[in-house]
């Protein structure tokens, strides 16, 4: 093996540039070469004096090469070391040796390396002339300054950009020139990079590409919720994309993915069973990969992991049914790791599922003619049997499901603020009830459906919940209703009173009662059920026609 030369034997060039931040080493080789009236070839001589190896040169170049260069420019090893991308965040070059071009095989199979050639934007390059390293970082899909899609291949040689078998472009090509090469020397591709065609990028693309940006620039992410170190972000992101780009490809879809069609056309430009290999390479097509970047960042970046599982679950619904089921089928279709993981258990819980099917079901029942919790009768005729919780549970969870199958609120915690209920009480109803739902989710679907149609749509509830409140704010009624059918008992007890007509005739949650000021603890729900069981049915007669008579009064003093 022939010894290096000494770096510092190396005659400095007489003229020193210093690379521009985020420039890609072969672009700056080639205007170090210019500054100096330097040949390619004679610079690439230079640069692997004594047999330094010059492959992978803007990926991981060899340590000689990069001390010759750093002894030919005077300029720090680290500083050249940055216009690699082995320097970049998600770039993981480790095993390799550029003396045995072998070793690569140990960077690609670790997925989504750089390829051969780079992206560009037309507009950067004609404002600075600048190659930018970022162009070839396989997680970056548009220019963030100009707001346009990148250009990867060139569209007279049909190939990358900067495609060229020699380490440096050929010394005869013009700057704004493809330059390519198109057979014998100095025939190069001549396509203008002023002449092509730019496209802008969809807002969605771009707000991705800002933080994969700050992850490129080694600031933390926000990621449901919580800070993400840089690197982390690059690998969940794409362990989602990829996800993603094998659902969008199942029969349906495109109603998720507009990029669906694209994304089937790329999985078929690889021969065999397996089609394109996402998870090892990226999707040729990069407004493709752009646009599954954009989606699975959408999700990652929602407030909360329920907030993110409630948009993965509408990719889930795609899944196709294997004997491996559905869990077996997403983790065979992308790298699972922890935080993923636990989105995609959360997607696929049995109350998201619940929850599509509602949401698609769609209904005509007035938002007043849902009561905070469905009445006893209809809850025993109908649901009973179904759920594995108790009935006044069950009962403000039917309510819930029928507020969401009617009134088209997106979340559980919509649903229950849209019947008056704190909004906690959707999230954990539906969590609770959800888990213990022991009859298929269909059958759950259809028997809804029957007891909408029981439901009078003349009745107002929140009427009835007004009618309650008022009478919970009048003084003396009490005392005289008391003293004719529930003797003895003290003037305090109206709480109890205005409880019963809230919870049986307006059929709201006991919780939200008017008769007290903060929800009732143990004690409090035991005293009230024993003054219920005091009330006979002339008592409860004569309360209910109380606050009918009230509620006329009302509509007739309006």
């Amino acid at each position: 093996m022939p010894m290096l030369a000494d770096p510092a034997d190396l005659a400095p060039l007489p003229v020193t540039i210093a690379p521009v931040a985020g420039e890609a080493l072969d672009g700056y080789l080639e205007r170090l070469g210019a500054a100096n009236a330097l040949p390619h070839p004679a610079l690439v001589q230079r640069l692997s004096e004594a047999g330094a190896p010059t492959a992978f040169l803007t990926i991981a170049p060899a340590e000689p090469l990069i001390a010759n260069l750093a002894a030919l420019t005077r300029l720090d090893p680290v500083a050249l070391r940055c216009c690699t991308l082995a320097s970049m965040v998600g770039i993981d070059t480790d095993g390799l040796d550029p003396a045995n071009k072998n070793s690569w095989r140990r960077v690609a199979a670790r997925g989504w390396p750089p390829v051969h050639g780079t992206a560009l934007c037309p507009r950067c390059l004609d404002d600075d002339g600048i190659w930018q390293l970022g162009w070839r970082h396989p997680w970056v899909t548009t220019c963030s300054a100009h707001r346009l899609w990148l250009i990867d291949h060139c569209p007279t040689c049909g190939r990358r950009f900067r495609s060229h078998r020699t380490l440096l472009r050929a010394v005869d090509v013009a700057p704004d020139r493809c330059g390519n090469p198109g057979g014998a020397p100095g025939r190069g591709c001549q396509q203008p990079f002023g002449e092509l065609d730019t496209m802008a990028a969809p807002a969605a693309v771009l707000l991705a590409q800002r933080r994969i940006d700050d992850a490129l620039q080694g600031r933390p992410v926000p990621v449901l919720g919580d800070l993400l170190d840089p690197g982390d972000y690059l690998r969940e992101l794409k362990s989602l994309a990829v996800l993603l780009l094998h659902l969008a490809v199942q029969p349906g879809g495109e109603e998720l993915a507009p990029w669906a069609e694209t994304a089937r056309a790329d999985r078929s430009r690889s021969a065999g069973v397996r089609a394109a290999r996402w998870g090892l390479m990226p999707p040729a097509n990069i407004q493709l990969r752009g646009q599954a970047l954009a989606a699975a960042d959408e999700i990652l970046r929602a407030a909360s992991l329920n907030a993110a599982a409630d948009g993965l679950h509408l990719w889930t619904e795609l899944t196709p049914t294997t004997n491996d089921g559905q869990l077996g089928w997403l983790a065979d279709h992308t790298t699972m790791t922890p935080l993923l993981s636990r989105l995609v258990l959360a997607a696929t819980a049995t109350r998201r599922r619940l929850a599509t099917l509602l949401d698609r079901a769609g209904g005509g029942l007035p938002p007043r003619a849902i009561p905070q919790v469905l009445p006893a009768g209809l809850y025993d005729s109908h649901v009973a049997g179904m759920l594995d919780v108790t009935a006044r549970t069950g009962r403000l969870f039917v309510s819930l499901c029928l507020a969401r199958q009617h009134l088209n609120n997106p979340t559980w915690a919509e649903a229950a603020g849209a019947l008056g209920l704190p909004p906690e009480f959707g999230t954990k109803t539906a969590r609770a009830c959800s888990a213990d739902l022991i009859a298929p989710t269909n059958d759950l679907i259809a028997t809804l459906t029957r007891l909408a149609n029981d439901l009078d749509p003349t009745v107002d509830n929140r009427a009835r919940e007004d009618a309650v409140r008022r009478l919970a704010r009048t003084l003396g009624w009490y005392r005289s209703w008391a003293r004719r059918h529930l003797p003895g008992s003290h003037a305090t007890s109206q709480q109890y009173a205005v409880t019963w007509l809230w919870t049986e005739y307006a059929h709201g949650h006991i919780d939200t009662s008017p008769g007290w000021q903060h929800p009732p603890d143990r004690d409090g729900r035991a005293h009230y059920r024993a003054y219920a069981g005091r009330l006979d049915a002339p008592a409860t007669d004569a309360l209910t026609e109380l606050i009918r008579s009230t509620a006329v009064a009302k509509r007739r003093t309006a």
